[in-house]
């Protein structure tokens, strides 16, 4: 049986290795992605406050201009350009700054896009390091067969990874040609304690172009072990030396049994209770089943470690059983379609390891990941925060426009923002969903408190004359308009000097 090559996964994402950071020093998710949401405020805090802070005090102005506005409102109902014209007048003559929450809006809009990169690209990241991991544990219980050499000069160890590691070219120098030499293992203490078996051998094989080729083979296992480890090596001509490929790891046999002396020992070892490890999916050792090959117990058994890892790093938030998928029933925990990966997924790690990876995780790629409670609370809490901004721009909203455009098209935005906020949370993350909803509510908090500090200091901009309307627009009184009279029937001329035009009288006097 092969190892499974998943590539390490990297964040290539310095925003990445910060949700990272946070993460790994809260050693929980949840709190990690909290910090991230704080820390994210805490940068945009100052833009937020200069921009609510300048909304607030607009929307005073405003309400003070209020019955000014209202007036010109009522003069200029079927002229716009005109009633814009005289309000931009009296917003200049008060102080008051269309634009001035402008562009911390925007910085804010564009931290908030770059919060939707990072969390997008953690999830990819988290994604591959589960697999990786589980390529690991899957790796591992293939390791398990062979036993580690501790000493100072040891022919078989493992790294930080726990991944198997052999001196290739050491043991290809002790090998016998075609048959096992037995090679001393050594423990921590540097006592002998097993024996390594090591051989060279060369095995013609059928290659791409449908021909022959002859391959040289390194083969190795211990004596206590129940797996052996190949790899192809080739000599290099110029130096002598040997450069390997590929690593493999096969059973003894394709059928151990008691009878063949050489798997006695392996037998033994697969059965022993002592080894928990070497269980199957079933809870079974190898000594307890009927015709099932080596190989088939042992992919068993790693792809049970495969799925056992997934499940013991995936933390379930709530009701979402993984907080890097869409918290929706039409999702799964693990994803059974290989194709429906992301790309840089799949360039880690080939569909067949892929598939062996997830073979125990039958319930997982079946269950729903979640029942749309994050898109719902997003849209509310959405919702509550248009509520909040209507309620402290309601003067604005009201009075910018000569016919009230801007009230109804806030009213529309109460809608439509939720609806928006909703559909986020369909195509990202759980995670991400967390961070909308708690970057809302501090919003929200924020949003209060800087009104209130606002209207505390308006108040008293106000009670020492330092703040108030400054006059009125002035408006030029509009000609008085001729009545129109009609002349048909009046003289045109002077009736003294008798040049009046004659008019036909219709009728008499009464």
């Amino acid at each position: 049986m092969s190892l499974i090559s998943f590539t390490v996964p990297v964040t290539g994402n310095f925003l990445v290795d910060i949700i990272k950071w946070l993460i790994e020093i809260s050693s929980s998710i949840a709190l990690g992605i909290v910090l991230f949401t704080v820390l994210l405020k805490l940068i945009t805090l100052p833009f937020d406050f200069f921009s609510r802070a300048s909304m607030r005090k607009n929307s005073l102005k405003m309400e003070q201009m209020r019955p000014e506005l209202e007036k010109l409102q009522k003069q200029y109902a079927n002229d716009k350009a005109l009633y814009n014209q005289k309000m931009m007048a009296l917003y200049k003559r008060n102080g008051y700054s269309m634009f001035g929450a402008c562009l911390p809006t925007i910085i804010t809009l564009v931290i908030f896009i770059v919060a939707i990169n990072a969390y997008s690209s953690f999830a990819l990241f988290q994604d591959r390091q589960y697999f990786y991991n589980m390529s690991i544990a899957y790796n591992n219980a293939i390791y398990s067969g062979m036993e580690i050499d501790d000493s100072e000069n040891a022919y078989i160890t493992r790294n930080d990874l726990g991944e198997l590691v052999l001196k290739d070219s050491e043991l290809l120098s002790l090998a016998g040609d075609g048959v096992y030499n037995t090679v001393k293992g050594y423990n921590e203490k540097g006592d002998y304690e097993f024996n390594i078996l090591v051989k060279k051998d060369t095995r013609t094989v059928e290659n791409q172009e449908g021909g022959s080729e002859t391959l040289n083979y390194i083969s190795v296992k211990t004596e206590n072990g129940y797996i052996e480890y190949t790899r192809i090596y080739k000599m290099n001509a110029e130096n002598g030396s040997s450069d390997f490929s590929t690593k493999e790891f096969t059973a003894y046999s394709d059928n151990l049994t008691a009878a063949e002396p050489e798997n006695a020992n392996a037998v033994k070892y697969l059965a022993s209770p002592e080894n928990n490890y070497l269980k199957n999916s079933e809870g079974k050792y190898y000594g307890e089943l009927e015709d099932i090959s080596a190989l088939d117990f042992l992919t068993d058994i790693c792809q049970t470690a495969s799925a056992n890892k997934f499940r013991e790093e995936n933390v379930q938030f709530l009701w979402v059983r993984n907080i890097w998928v869409t918290d929706s029933p039409l999702s799964h925990p693990v994803e059974a379609n290989y194709q429906a990966k992301d790309q840089t997924f799949r360039n880690s790690v080939s569909e067949q390891d892929y598939n062996s990876l997830i073979s125990k995780l039958t319930v997982e790629q079946t269950m729903p990941n979640g029942y749309f409670i994050l898109a719902v609370l997003t849209a509310g809490i959405s919702f509550l925060t248009q509520f909040v901004m209507s309620k402290s721009q309601k003067a604005q909203m009201e009075l910018q426009t000569v016919d009230g455009q801007g009230a109804r098209t806030q009213k529309m935005l109460m809608w439509m923002m939720p609806i928006m906020m909703a559909v986020f949370s369909f195509m990202y993350t759980a995670a991400f969903s967390i961070y909308m909803i708690l970057s809302s509510v501090i919003s929200i908090l924020t949003t209060l408190g800087i009104n209130w500090i606002i209207d505390r200091k308006f108040k008293k901009a106000n009670a020492s004359g330092d703040d108030v309307i400054r006059g009125r627009v002035y408006n030029a009184p509009e000609e008085e308009k001729e009545e129109k009279t009609d002349n048909k029937n009046q003289p045109t001329g002077d009736f003294i000097t008798g040049s009046e035009t004659k008019k036909h009288i219709r009728g008499r006097l009464k």
